[in-house]
């Protein structure tokens, strides 16, 4: 891994369900953790779903293997939040997480 490539500063969300007073279950997302990536646009496109135009884009992002990340966390970049797809760990020979991902259409 080049840390020279780590130019991007994400943020890793985690889920949080508090239960109200009526027993309903809500979902938030709170800060994790903020650190530095590399970013890749890897695909887009513009579907028809339920007669909505739906914009997806699946972005890659790569940071250093030490964090612990997992696939109900989200990553927010640049004022966007991006679901986690896939996490795949390289230890030998990059010592680097490659994340893939796709936006959130919230």
């Amino acid at each position: 891994m080049r840390a020279g490539s780590l130019r991007w500063k994400v943020t890793f969300l985690k889920p949080v369900i508090t239960i109200n007073d009526y027993g309903t279950e809500k979902q938030s997302w709170e800060e994790a953790f903020t650190t530095k990536a590399d970013v890749k646009f890897d695909s887009g496109d513009r579907i028809v779903e339920n007669q909505e135009l739906v914009f997806t884009n699946i972005v890659t992002f790569i940071v250093r293997f030490y964090h612990q990340i997992d696939e109900m966390m989200r990553i927010q970049w640049q004022g966007k939040t991006y679901r986690i797809l896939s996490i795949n760990p390289e230890l030998l020979p990059y010592n680097q997480k490659i994340i893939k991902t796709e936006l959130v259409n919230e």
